[in-house]
């Protein structure tokens, strides 16, 4: 194993905006090394995400006040240990969700609470992370669906959406996903959904009213806006909305100037139907993390659980990599309306993806 450098590269947001290439600085900073029950990380992959954005403008898990670090999530390898890790040791593969949220860099120095073991720095693991917890953990913990409701997913041929769907249908839910496009129909049918719903060609709410008059059982919704309000007013008696994001809104760089919804009438609605609007935060679920993981994974590695990643080459033909490649992919991402788990690799090792 090559000894680690004097100084490593990372991107720290300098202004805050959702303009992501305006909000970040490639820095070269000098090389971190772990604390006392901590390891030091080398990502070779991190996640890009739809919410980076939030945080670039201050608006997910920092103080607002720049500089600070950006990224959720990596697949790495140990390159040095800390005082008082016992379970762990250089040369290792893993996974992780850092809650310092400073990803986005060559080197990350982390607790090892916050550390998941794998077989081997595949970034197929990424897909399991933000994505596939946020949506197992969701819809098992705050949604808590059972089998045979109707479950409506928005957004489900998505990063997360898609994964949601099969977990789902896993549960022996009816599922109804929503997409933009006839190639998301085609994925979506293929992952099994019920009934899909392309808002480009029909309307979301004059189906849910037409073909689901006693309303939706639990409604995955995270797009804001419209969509909410017409999620809320099919929800059937005893339905839980749960609230995952707003990702209308994701882009606007003034929220308080965006359209106002009316939601006064929100408490007799809930009321008169014993429903119920969740929000949830993946987390605020820290517990569920290590066990809903490795069962994912090895749904994953058995074939049972499909997902869908794209190193760049897929959307724009050429790979992401390094931190200007972070940067593409956060536009990216954004540009093609959050339709897969985008990954960026980060070091010059070749890894071939293994999973669909």
């Amino acid at each position: 194993m090559a000894a680690k450098p004097s100084t490593y590269k990372r991107l720290m947001v300098h202004t805050l905006t959702t303009n992501f290439r305006e909000a970040v600085k490639i820095e070269t900073a000098e090389m971190c090394h772990p604390k006392k029950g901590e390891v030091c990380v080398k990502n070779k992959y991190v996640g890009i995400n739809a919410s980076d954005v939030n945080m670039t403008k201050g608006r997910y898990f920092t103080s607002g006040k720049p500089p600070f670090g950006v990224g959720f999530e990596a697949v790495g390898e140990i390159v040095e240990v800390g005082e008082d890790v016992e379970n762990f040791k250089v040369g290792q593969s893993v996974t992780y969700m850092n809650s310092n949220m400073n990803t986005y860099a060559e080197y990350v120095c982390i607790a090892v609470a916050e550390v998941l073991p794998v077989p081997e720095a595949n970034p197929g693991y990424l897909t399991l992370l933000v994505s596939g917890l946020t949506a197992g953990i969701g819809l098992d913990k705050a949604a808590r669906i059972t089998a045979g409701e109707s479950v409506l997913i928005t957004a489900a041929a998505g990063g997360t959406g898609h994964i949601a769907v099969q977990w789902a249908k896993a549960a022996e839910c009816h599922v109804i996903g929503t997409c933009s496009t006839e190639e998301k129909e085609k994925v979506l049918k293929d992952l099994g959904c019920d009934r899909v719903i392309n808002y480009k060609k029909e309307d979301l709410a004059e189906v849910l009213a037409k073909e689901y008059p006693k309303g939706v059982d639990v409604i995955w919704e995270t797009i804001g806006g419209k969509v909410f309000q017409d999620c809320l007013k099919n929800l059937a008696l005893r339905g839980r909305l749960l609230v995952i994001g707003g990702i209308s809104a994701y882009k606007d760089e003034d929220r308080a100037a965006m359209e106002k919804r009316d939601l006064s009438d929100l408490p007799e609605q809930l009321l008169f139907k014993s429903s119920s609007v969740v929000g949830f935060m993946l987390l605020h679920f820290g517990e569920c993390f290590a066990s809903y993981f490795k069962y994912m994974s090895e749904s994953l590695e058995a074939g049972k659980l499909k997902c869908v990643l794209d190193n760049g080459e897929k959307s724009t033909g050429k790979e992401f990599f390094g931190m200007e490649g972070i940067i593409r992919g956060v536009e990216i991402t954004h540009k093609n309306g959050h339709k897969t788990k985008y990954l960026q690799k980060i070091d010059g090792t070749k890894i071939d993806i293994k999973f669909p």
